[in-house]
């Protein structure tokens, strides 16, 4: 590598490190999904995250033990629970350079690095309090571990061994990963003639299986005891026989939908299609680092079509969280493949084919940097119910109520514990937990055995997807029978109202 390449090299893992780490620093509120797991980290003690998780959550048992491990050293604040996550994506950033050289020239490297470092998926779970950003660090280290064995690189066994061991733990999808990897290197090794190797990498895929094992016997086999996982996935697995056309061509939007969601290269057709000349470059010159990339991809697609595991895309980020979430753990691979394969058409001899890679890549790189200008995962806030609780604990009187919708309940619950903790809270507010979504008669009922006489806090977590709005304004109707709309606060994916006693208010007040 030149000096300038070394240049770009620092720039871009600058830049991805400052893409990641600035949603870290700015601290927005929890949402919805990640209250839910951490509520069970900062209630549970360790051997008790061993057991089915409450809030129907389901993640690896080492990562929640080291995010008991960070609230148990920095606190149960925000910032520790994202610790895990924003040190995963940070180690899957600056390792990744190093693992795309093993099948790229120093520039296509540079060039799988950017469209890593800026893909808006990949920044933005690195502050999720959730385990997709290791799943992609358990990715891309198996990748390497196994990319070193094939080669035959030095000492390439002590670290395939572990890799696959203690990534089966981290991560649910990492056993999909080693069973790729296994295959590839006791298949590569045996057609070769090396049985000496074959064994030896069948001896690292039997610890790796060992591992798995032992993961599911105590823990795996009782993650989802009611199918909910199943079925809120459901869309992520292939439909078995296709009854229209639109399920017939799942595995064409799949493919396509890959590319935005979660590779978050945006220009799906561009991006599939160098993807496609990787794939030919590879499979003519190292078929067997080609097996190793795609074989993530396939094992996956073969967990969907036995409903083990969703493969789930779409054609759009503008709703978070994407669905694509849980096969972010293959967007190393791809990325790899992508580069490939707009290098090859670089190396052509011909010059109009050099323009058009050249032309390619820079759309590629122009519409990521486009959508980190347009929408920084600084940005997005699904559910900021922080502020909002803030006002309830300044403006709160003993004897008000706080009126919550099902969705708000896990948040409040979490940030319940911290002005608890700090004795900020108000003292005597009378809580009630709205049940479900659209039940109208049972939310009448509750809301009617309000005294008369005390004021009402009304907050509510939305979703494009809840369809709670409906829900809010009943609410707001019942009680504005007997009280006037004294306050109303709307923030992002979420909304506070103060009803005081007194005449109906009429037209409820502007946004403040």
């Amino acid at each position: 590598m030149d000096r300038a390449q070394g240049w770009w090299l620092a720039l871009l893992l600058l830049t991805g490190s400052a893409l990641r780490i600035a949603p870290f620093l700015l601290d927005r509120s929890l949402w919805l999904d990640e209250a839910k797991l951490a509520l069970n980290v900062v209630e549970r003690s360790p051997g008790q995250l061993w057991k089915p998780l409450d809030y129907e959550q389901a993640a690896p048992v080492g990562f929640l033990l080291l995010e008991k491990a960070a609230v148990t050293a920095f606190g149960e604040r925000e910032r520790a629970l994202r610790l895990v996550p924003l040190l995963a994506a940070l180690g899957a950033l600056w390792s990744f350079f190093f693992v795309a050289r093993r099948w790229l020239s120093p520039a296509e490297s540079l060039l799988a690095l950017a469209l890593f470092a800026l893909a808006q998926p990949l920044v933005y779970y690195a502050t999720e309090v959730k385990q997709y950003s290791t799943d992609v660090l358990a990715a891309v280290a198996l990748v390497w571990a196994a990319g070193r064995a094939l080669d035959a690189r030095p000492h390439a066994g002590w670290l395939l061994v572990p890799a696959g061991v203690l990534g089966v733990w981290l991560s649910h999808p990492a056993v999909i990963v080693a069973a790729g990897a296994g295959l590839t290197l006791v298949l590569s090794a045996w057609l070769a003639g090396d049985r000496r190797r074959a064994v030896s990498f069948a001896s690292a895929a039997a610890a790796w299986t060992a591992s798995f094992l032992a993961h599911y016997v105590l823990v795996l086999r009782r993650v989802d005891p009611a199918g909910f996982l199943v079925r809120f996935w459901a869309d992520g697995f292939p439909p078995l026989p296709p009854r229209s056309l639109a399920e017939a061509l799942w595995p064409v939007r799949t493919f396509f939908g890959f590319f935005v969601d979660p590779a978050g290269l945006g220009l799906a057709g561009l991006a599939a299609a160098g993807f496609a000349m990787g794939c030919w470059r590879y499979g003519r010159r190292d078929p067997r680092g080609l097996a190793l990339l795609l074989s993530p991809g396939l094992f996956t697609l073969l967990a969907a079509l036995l409903r083990l595991y969703p493969f789930p895309t779409s054609g759009s980020l503008d709703v978070y969280p994407p669905p694509g979430r849980v096969v972010l753990f293959l967007v190393p691979s791809a990325v790899i493949l992508v580069a490939a394969g707009l290098g090859g058409v670089a190396r052509a001899a011909d010059r109009d084919r050099q323009v058009l890679a050249g032309a390619m890549a820079g759309l590629l790189l122009v519409s990521l940097a486009v959508d980190v200008v347009s929408r920084p995962a600084y940005g997005i806030r699904l559910n900021e119910l922080r502020p909002l609780l803030e006002a309830v604990a300044t403006g709160g009187r003993a004897g008000d109520t706080l009126v919550l919708n099902a969705r708000a309940v896990p948040i409040f619950r979490y940030y319940l514990r911290q002005y608890e903790a700090d004795s900020g809270f108000v003292s005597g507010l009378a809580v009630l937990e709205l049940p479900g979504t659209n039940r109208w008669n049972v939310y009448e009922r509750q809301l009617q055995a309000i005294p008369d006489g005390s004021r009402v806090w009304v907050l509510y977590g939305h979703h494009p997807t809840w369809r709670s709005q409906q829900d809010e304004a009943f609410v707001l109707h019942v009680l504005g029978r007997r009280r006037r709309l004294a306050r109303q606060t709307i923030a992002a994916g979420a909304t506070l109202h103060l009803l005081e006693p007194g005449a109906e208010a009429g037209a409820p007040l502007p946004g403040s």
